[in-house]
């Protein structure tokens, strides 16, 4: 009802896939089936009141995450979005060769330390191949908060300036750009107090820009007062930067 209330056109739902190791995000694997119901059953309710979208933020870890195509057909879905929020150490085996970027920042920490013995900069490369592994294979409709890895960051482990980091975000856009995948501007980071910028930054949003890779507007909410928190903020920076227009699965819409 929020998403009326604000006069909401569209709106898709977009809760965390179920995942095989302990969480405190996803959806638990005894709960996914009443989520596809209840998406099913709101479109149904308020069908001609506002279109509404059925879809999952989708995790991609290597040799653990389910084939998004077999998830899309097999609910359906009308979109998914894939996210990374779990680095797999490459070549590593096992659960414990995990770093997490989100939550608390004393584990994004301890998780660079323990997973990557403490080089961050073999990390953030990791996290940023994870990304364009999942865009190539997996073919996402969006791809969410595609630098969220610098969240914990606060600038002091790594500089998002830096050659090697930019290096590694020029290689995920190439990727993003051949698969067709929508850039996410998400804004959550911001109104939650968490960063001073969005996800992504200015600069790759620019380059989204120049390389003509669409993007669209996420207020990635966590509560029905959240559905538009910072939406009209995040338009006018994409009119600033020079986008025209935001592309969703869906549909177009002028800026």
């Amino acid at each position: 009802m929020s998403a009326i209330e604000k006069g909401l056109m569209a709106f898709g739902f977009s809760g965390h896939t179920p995942l095989p190791m302990d969480n405190a995000w996803s959806l638990p694997g005894d709960v996914f089936p009443a989520y596809v119901e209840e998406m099913k059953r709101l479109q149904q309710k308020y069908k001609g009141r506002i279109q509404l979208y059925r879809g999952l933020e989708i995790d991609y870890i290597p040799d653990y995450s389910d084939n998004f195509d077999d998830l899309v057909h097999g609910v359906p879905l009308d979109y998914c979005i894939g996210s990374v929020h779990l680095v797999r150490k490459p070549g590593s085996e096992g659960p414990h060769n995990i770093w997490f970027i989100d939550g608390p920042r004393e584990g994004y920490l301890k998780g660079i330390e323990e997973v990557f013995d403490g080089d961050p900069r073999a990390a953030v490369e990791a996290f940023y191949n994870q990304s364009s592994e999942m865009v190539s294979t997996q073919k996402p409709d969006i791809i969410g908060h595609m630098d969220k890895v610098k969240m914990n960051n606060k600038g002091e482990l790594f500089d998002t300036q830096s050659l090697w980091y930019r290096d590694a975000v020029d290689r995920l856009l190439g990727h993003i750009k051949a698969s067709g995948t929508i850039v996410e501007l998400n804004t959550r980071g911001v109104y939650t107090g968490k960063t001073d910028e969005y996800f992504p930054s200015i600069p790759i949003l620019e380059k989204c820009l120049h390389m003509d890779i669409p993007v669209m507007i996420n207020t990635d909410a966590h509560h029905p007062s959240q559905v538009d928190t910072h939406f009209e903020e995040a338009v006018k920076l994409l009119k600033d930067i020079g986008f025209e227009k935001m592309k969703t699965p869906f549909f177009e819409v002028a800026l």
